[in-house]
């Protein structure tokens, strides 16, 4: 039996807690595309699902996975998601602070990137929007839509900066 959800996150932690929950419920994931997610019936509590960015991962990188037990489940876009059987144990993608603080700079700079992009794009369609195009109202509505996406980004980036802020904290109090 299969599970169709539509539901967007924002958040790559919210939506792998959300993921695990659903395996806990025995719901388990078998691909993933943006907002969109396949699930199978199963045994409840089975896996542990993890998700990650993979931008500049190679072929050698998910190998090594391969070699924990790990099995990659699905790819969408920059995003990967990973399983393994919870009876073999705990499953982190990350065994230091240092490799996880790595890893939050890359998330803040791809939605640093999509922040300028907007932002850019949004002056741009305000600037068409306020003149005598005939286009003027559809270019001002998209370019509030820029501008929504821009607030919402700086959100992100404020929470994954805060995590970062988190973990360094811990990394000097450990190396202190």
């Amino acid at each position: 039996m299969k599970k169709r959800v539509y539901r967007f996150f924002l958040d790559y932690e919210q939506e792998e807690a959300w993921v695990n929950n659903m395996a806990e419920q025995g719901w388990h994931l078998k691909r993933t595309m943006l907002g969109y997610f396949i699930f199978e019936k199963g045994e409840p509590g089975q896996y542990i699902y993890r998700n990650e960015l993979v931008k500049n991962k190679n072929q050698d990188y998910f190998e090594f996975l391969e070699t924990m037990d790990i099995e990659f489940i699905s790819k969408f876009g920059g995003w990967a998601y990973y399983r393994k059987q919870k009876s073999k144990g705990p499953f982190e993608l990350f065994s230091d602070s240092s490799s996880k603080i790595q890893y939050l700079k890359s998330i803040s700079r791809l939605f640093i990137s999509i922040t300028f992009l907007n932002l850019l794009f949004g002056f741009i369609n305000l600037n068409i929007g306020l003149g005598e195009s005939t286009e003027s109202f559809l270019n001002t509505g998209i370019s509030l839509l820029n501008f929504v996406v821009v607030m919402i980004m700086c959100i992100q980036i404020y929470k994954v900066e805060r995590r970062k802020i988190g973990l360094q904290r811990e990394l000097h109090i450990f190396e202190g």
